[in-house]
């Protein structure tokens, strides 16, 4: 039976090498990435780096508007069509201290809300309307807004705020209405719409 002791000598041989290389710094592409996963397999290795949020794929938010068929009234009660803006924001602070007559303006609107805005979309209701979306939303953005440019709002309830994590897992539902917003599936701790006074 041949013996396999120079096999052995080979193989041992290599391993030195190997070792030798890496040591010195040596070894790179295929030898090196082997080394890593060798490592990492072991629990020796770090992890990888986490990737910056701009570089994550994006979150999948369902958003849905809907608009009731008393929407924006005017002051003899008819419904009007209401311009409603979705907001993706990296913080939420800024944009829910700035004051409604902000939002009528772009450019105080960009102004007070500053690096905080990374995107806006603008959709125009009209009354009975269902708008319904999938939107993508970088994982910079860690809140999402919704803003409705009623004719005559009630007091702060023309603008809600939404954690983007959150609502990539339940969505998002706001009821438009004659001159306030409402929100579905969460307590939000606005007074029902009975209770409100159209300015």
């Amino acid at each position: 039976m041949p013996s396999d002791a120079p096999f052995r000598h080979l193989a041992r041989a290599a391993a030195l090498l190997l070792l030798a290389l890496l040591q010195a710094g040596c070894a790179g592409g295929a030898i090196g990435s082997l080394a890593n996963a060798a490592l990492h397999m072991a629990g020796a290795a770090k992890p990888p780096p986490e990737l910056p949020d701009a570089q994550k794929p994006p979150r999948n938010v369902s958003i849905r508007l809907h608009a009731a068929q008393r929407l924006n009234t005017d002051a003899d009660g008819r419904p009007l069509a209401l311009v409603a803006r979705i907001y993706k924001l990296r913080q939420s602070a800024a944009f829910e201290q700035t004051p409604y007559d902000s939002f009528l303006d772009t450019q105080r609107e960009k102004a007070a809300l500053g690096a905080d805005l990374m995107e806006v979309k603008e959709v125009l209701l009209v009354p009975g309307q269902r708008y319904e979306i999938q939107e993508k939303v970088s994982k910079e953005a860690s809140f999402i807004g919704v803003v409705a440019l009623f004719r005559a709002p009630a007091a702060q309830r023309w603008r809600a705020t939404f954690a983007a994590a959150d609502a990539e897992r339940g969505g998002i539902t706001v009821g438009l209405h004659a001159c306030a917003l409402s929100v579905a599936g969460m307590d939000s701790g606005m007074a029902p719409l009975a209770a409100l006074r159209c300015q």
